[in-house]
């Protein structure tokens, strides 16, 4: 046998066609585009505008200062100088509150003034300036506190002597590294949370706390370790230094605790958020960057109650002051620990209320169609029943016969049914 040729497809005929993935619309593609260029313009946006305002120039506003001497002499000087938008002045003649207002942080500069009495009485009293400032709170503060020692003396015929009571480290000498453990913890302590919510976004409440925690305390020891590196450990002793991470590990909760709440609100734009409240208002505020005495009014404002400035004058105090003035700025990053937690606690109250109470309504919805449908399908049956019985009444009829018909069979004695009634009946037709 020969093989025969399959027959050949008709001229045509058209061939299936492959099955085609639809493909976005153009609006849908630009749409996603400037969702994803959102964030990036963002950042271009809010940077430069908080920072810039912020740091542009860096000048005294309300300084605090105090002037020790006689009352006739420095009370003058006290009030020439707090008319001023500089500083904030007041005086006394305690002498030994020069300094100790310095270095208990109650001030940032002090200017003593003490009369030194002329061998004659018609000569001139002379005076002796001496200003104390700490760099320690910031190299530009303490140069605005020897300026108005210098202008002071200037008015007195005479020089000013300077102290500084609260220097900085060798390895410090601008005074930032401070600044620097606190933004390289921050950063570990949103990220953790942002890609814990991109990897699990449906995590419970505590495994984010958790995290917040683990973070709190793992960021610290690494950052301050690597920048022992190169700044050492500012020579200070150990406890300190443990006070130091103490304040900082409850700095990293707080931030993660803040992103937390942050995402119960936003959700998956929630980096937005974080940014904004952990990035572009936390730095500028904190007075790392520039001292809090030489920021504009508005960022002095956010400084005196913010939680990163709560954690950077925090670090300052325990490490150059021997924590002095350490406690209220301890208290108002804890404030913002707690306050942050309680919050999120009823934003997850709340959301979990409004879900079940939302469970709950599609239950009695359920119910209530499942009645319904019982309801319905009873009455169905119902009607059913009616039907077959009227069926039964009048349609069961069975073969007859007359009584005159010759092979008819004698009457018996057995009642006689009705074709319509079904009972027993007296008419002529009798059923065989």
């Amino acid at each position: 046998m020969t093989d025969t040729p399959a027959p050949a497809m008709a001229q045509g005929a058209e061939t299936a066609p492959a099955p085609s993935v639809a493909e976005p619309s153009r609006a849908s593609v630009a749409k996603k585009l400037v969702f994803a260029l959102l964030l990036p313009l963002y950042f271009v946006i809010v940077f430069p505008v908080m920072f810039v305002s912020a740091l542009h120039a860096p000048t005294p506003h309300d300084l605090s200062l105090i002037v020790v001497g006689p009352a006739q002499v420095v009370g003058q000087i006290a009030d020439g100088l707090d008319e001023t938008r500089e500083f904030r002045a007041t005086h006394t003649d305690v002498v030994e509150e020069a300094r100790s207002s310095v270095e208990d942080r109650a001030v940032e500069g002090a200017i003593e003034i003490t009369p030194v009495p002329a061998a004659d009485p018609t000569e001139q009293t002379d005076f002796v300036v001496t200003t104390y400032y700490a760099d320690a709170e910031g190299r530009s503060v303490g140069s605005a506190v020897r300026a108005a020692g210098d202008q002071v003396a200037e008015q007195l015929g005479t020089t000013a002597s300077a102290v500084d009571v609260a220097p900085l480290a060798a390895t410090d000498t601008l005074g930032t590294t401070l600044f620097y453990l606190l933004t390289y913890t921050s950063l570990a302590a949103y990220l953790v949370i942002i890609v814990l919510t991109q990897v699990q976004p449906r995590a419970r409440l505590r495994t984010r706390y958790l995290a917040s925690a683990i973070t709190a305390v793992i960021a610290p020891l690494i950052v301050f370790g690597l920048s022992s590196i190169w700044v050492g450990d500012y020579g200070a002793s150990f406890g300190t230094i443990a006070g130091l991470l103490g304040v900082n590990a409850l700095y990293v909760f707080t931030v993660g605790a803040a992103a937390i709440l942050i995402q119960q609100f936003l959700g998956n734009v929630a980096t937005f958020g974080i940014m904004g409240f952990i990035v572009f208002l936390n730095f500028p505020s904190a007075g790392g960057a520039g001292p809090s005495a030489m920021l504009p009014p508005f960022w002095q404002a956010v400084h005196s109650f913010y939680f990163g400035a709560g954690a950077n004058e925090a670090f300052r105090s325990i490490v150059y002051f021997n924590g002095a003035g350490a406690q209220r700025w301890v208290l108002q990053l804890l404030a913002w620990t707690v306050g942050l937690v309680l919050a999120t606690v009823v934003v997850h109250l709340v959301k979990t209320v409004r879900a079940q109470r939302v469970d709950l309504a599609l239950l009695t919805d359920r119910d209530a169609q499942h009645v319904d449908a019982r309801r319905e399908l009873r009455e169905a049956n119902r009607l059913v029943d009616d039907e077959a019985g009227d069926r039964h009444r009048h349609v069961k009829v069975e073969a007859y016969v007359l009584d005159d018909e010759p092979d008819a069979e004698p009457p018996t004695s057995e009642p006689r049914r009705s074709i319509t009634a079904g009972h027993p009946s007296t008419s002529e037709g009798t059923a065989r």
